[in-house]
């Protein structure tokens, strides 16, 4: 049976978070981060302030501040409907924009799960954002309480159902949670937060059962033994999280490393979609401004000050520029219709 989620549009006062050598000020429900050269570039984030896509844009923009001072790269937080705001509006910008956008790959999920089987609203194209290349990529993890094991969430999947907090319905982690517990046997439940910190709050006050979540995000309550890691999206084992006993290694949901706890007659393999996104200009844009912005994104990625800072809050090193990220994400969205169908 089809389902239709309206799209949940939020507009929420938010405080600038900065990160060493950003400055900046709120603005109602946008929030600004700056450098000092003459020439603005404004990156549209379309989720909140603190989230792993937030600080990664925040970083981007320090370092490349840095590296072309002729510029000033801004982040402006335009939060709403899981990233629908933002698109909506890049969408509606000329072509001629020196505005930048973090082009999500759940948000591609999202609107072709919207064409396709009319499961929300989708007021824009993807076709209108040109990728000009990857800035993110992560791994999700399923995060519970110390109080929580693997076995015991699926054992409440099947018996009550269970609730989870990442993204909205239809959000690649709930396209990757969902569409496991289906295949388990069980029921699964969205609540909708708007970012990665709203939502593994949810988690820590008892308002869902699991976070599924970027690595970053909680890599200190991993440390501190609040949050428990129990399952990666991936197919091989994720490593690098410390735990107040030690190394802990996350067991995954396919390959050699598949969690014991999972049942062993199904492939989850469809169950694994790409995580991050990519920066992206609006499609028809200048060649000439194409090229300069990959430039500047290709010596991002080569500074030390940005892939160090992405190995050490646990991201992934994953570059693909202009054609090739956008092939990427036609083939990830195409992984994403069958998780659906699973997940139906």
């Amino acid at each position: 049976m089809k389902k239709r989620f309206l799209s949940l549009i939020t507009a929420a006062a938010v405080s600038l978070a900065t990160l060493a050598g950003c400055t900046g000020a709120s603005n109602g429900d946008k929030s600004t981060a700056s450098g000092k050269g003459n020439e603005t570039v404004k990156i549209i984030c379309g989720y909140g302030v603190g989230g792993t896509s937030d600080l990664l844009a925040r970083k981007y923009a320090q370092v490349a501040n840095k590296l072309y001072p002729e510029y000033n790269f801004i982040v402006e937080n335009m939060t709403g409907g899981d990233g629908f705001a933002a698109a909506t509006y890049y969408e509606g910008l000329d072509p001629s924009t020196k505005e930048l956008f973090i082009y999500g790959y759940g948000l591609s999920y999202r609107h072709d799960l919207g064409k396709e089987y009319n499961t929300e609203i989708v007021d824009f194209d993807r076709k209108q954002f040109y990728p000009i290349g990857t800035i993110d990529d992560r791994t999700w993890i399923v995060y519970t309480t110390p109080d929580r094991t693997l076995e015991d969430i699926l054992e409440k999947s099947r018996s009550k159902g269970i609730k989870m907090s990442g993204g909205n319905p239809l959000s690649d982690c709930h396209l990757e949670m969902g569409s496991l517990i289906a295949l388990e046997g069980g029921k699964l439940s969205v609540v909708p937060y708007d970012g990665g910190a709203a939502q593994k709050k949810g988690l820590q006050d008892g308002e869902v059962d699991v976070f599924v979540g970027t690595t970053q995000i909680a890599k200190d309550e991993v440390e501190a033994g609040t949050m428990v890691p129990i399952l990666a999206f991936s197919n091989t084992p994720f490593e690098g999280f410390v735990g107040p006993e030690g190394p802990v290694t996350v067991p995954t949901v396919a390959g050699d490393s598949k969690a014991p706890q999972l049942n062993p007659n199904i492939d989850f393999t469809d169950c694994i979609l790409p995580g991050g996104g990519t920066l992206a200009v609006r499609a028809g844009a200048d060649k000439e401004w194409i090229s300069k912005m990959t430039d500047v994104m290709k010596s991002v990625w080569n500074d030390p000050d940005y892939h160090e800072w992405i190995e050490s809050v646990l991201l992934n090193r994953f570059e693909l520029y202009g054609d090739d990220a956008q092939n990427f994400i036609d083939e990830s969205c195409k992984k994403a219709l069958k998780a659906f169908e699973n997940l139906k």
